[in-house]
């Protein structure tokens, strides 16, 4: 792993942010009901979808490793955003529903969620500030 470097830059319109990571592009925004022109997903659904995308990246590596064949590792996550008496606002819970098709039952079932949720970085880097709840259903 090591350093990840992410340049971000305004745009001047709406509430559009241009944001590069390596030779990746895209694009920031709010809704327009937040004076933004919804051009791209907002802050901190690109944060829910970090913990999605990393969980299941994970996954895929944790099954490889231990030559598990793992079909499918959708996810559907919702977030909280609490908002303050002094107008700020924190993501202080998110939901994740995972539903797989995997070769394994039992004990290697809870190894293997148990791993994943462990080596992810994401949700090991929010976890101490952000209530998580995991639902799992394996087809």
């Amino acid at each position: 792993m090591g350093k990840y470097v992410v340049n971000s830059s305004i745009r001047n319109i709406g509430y559009q942010v241009g944001t590069q990571a390596g030779v990746h592009r895209y694009l920031m925004d709010e809704p327009t009901t937040a004076r933004g022109t919804d051009a791209g997903p907002n802050p901190v659904q690109y944060l829910i979808g970090a913990v999605n995308g990393c969980l299941t990246i994970t996954a895929q590596s944790v099954a490889k490793k231990y030559k598990i064949r793992l079909e499918k590792f959708d996810i559907r996550s919702v977030g909280n955003v609490a908002k303050h008496e002094d107008g700020t606002s924190e993501v202080d819970e998110i939901v994740v529903n995972i539903t797989f098709k995997a070769d394994i039952n039992g004990k290697a079932k809870d190894d293997f969620i148990a791993e994943t949720l462990a080596k992810c970085t994401v949700h090991k880097t929010l976890e101490a500030g952000v209530k998580f709840t995991f639902n799992f259903e394996q087809e």
